[in-house]
């Protein structure tokens, strides 16, 4: 029995699965351009990333709010089980802050980007944002990737916050890769003209908030959108334009989509389009 043939058929069967990790298969090729070799790379790295969004910052808590998770009782709110970025993660007792995942402030998602070419896009998966910055999976657990032989980065998005990019990371093939963009503005990679791809409150540094539209900037089609919610008075959703991420859209969403409008916010991720 060749297990070779199996232990690639499982794997290959595996990466279709919803939440699971996709296997990144390598090719080896020759001068002649013929495929010699084909290695899995299947070794799982754990990422201890830490993250922090402006909208759900409130003053005078060391944490971010979660309002959203128990907006109408204590197990009961406004986020969805299954995550808005289309990874078709599901988190059935994501209103209960006693479920497995604790306390969430809301859907993330995490790409692995290649470090060198920051526009090729490795894996991805959806993921729970805790209130202390924390990512983890729905079982409450640190998130596992596949191991890569060269640097990475991490892109983080949010639905309605300003995407970053972190700076390489050189090993990113087993264990734990530990990334906290909250610690420096430096942690979030940014070119030479690029406005800065974080804001500082309390000594932290947060991502900005306005993207409602996740086209990697805060624009006019931003602010034309959450006007119009505003205008609306929504309240009691789940909305993209509910920056401050308490279940309604009001004058609070409103004065943190206006200053990032006017600063001219915009995501490093622009310049690595694919």
């Amino acid at each position: 029995m060749n297990t070779h043939l199996i232990k690639t058929a499982l794997l290959a069967i595996l990466a279709t699965l919803p939440g699971m990790i996709n296997a990144q298969i390598k090719f080896t090729y020759d001068n002649a351009g013929n495929r010699i070799k084909r290695e899995l790379n299947n070794s799982l790295v754990q990422l201890d990333a830490k993250v922090l969004l402006r909208g759900a910052y409130r003053p005078g808590q060391a944490n971010m709010a979660s309002d959203l998770q128990t907006y109408f009782s204590a197990n009961s709110g406004l986020l969805p089980a299954t995550d808005p970025y289309g990874g078709n993660a599901v988190y059935n007792n994501i209103g209960n802050p006693a479920g497995v995942a604790g306390s969430v402030v809301d859907w993330i998602k995490i790409e692995i980007r290649d470090a060198a070419s920051p526009a090729v896009k490795l894996q991805s998966k959806s993921l729970l944002l805790k209130p202390n910055g924390s990512i983890v999976d729905i079982d409450g657990m640190l998130p596992k990737f596949v191991g890569q032989s060269s640097p990475v980065r991490v892109a983080v998005f949010h639905r309605n916050h300003v995407a970053i990019l972190s700076t390489p990371i050189a090993s990113f093939s087993a264990g734990t890769a530990v990334y906290d963009f909250t610690t420096a503005l430096n942690k979030a990679s940014q070119l030479p003209g690029d406005a800065a791809q974080m804001g500082l409150i309390n000594g932290k540094w947060y991502m900005w908030a306005g993207d409602v539209n996740n086209d990697l900037a805060v624009d006019s089609s931003d602010m034309s959108i959450a006007n119009n919610d505003f205008l609306k008075g929504t309240y009691d959703q789940y909305l993209f334009t509910d920056v401050s991420l308490d279940g309604g859209v009001d004058a609070t969403d409103g004065s943190i989509m206006n200053n990032a409008f006017i600063n001219g916010y915009f995501s490093t991720l622009v310049n690595y389009l694919p």
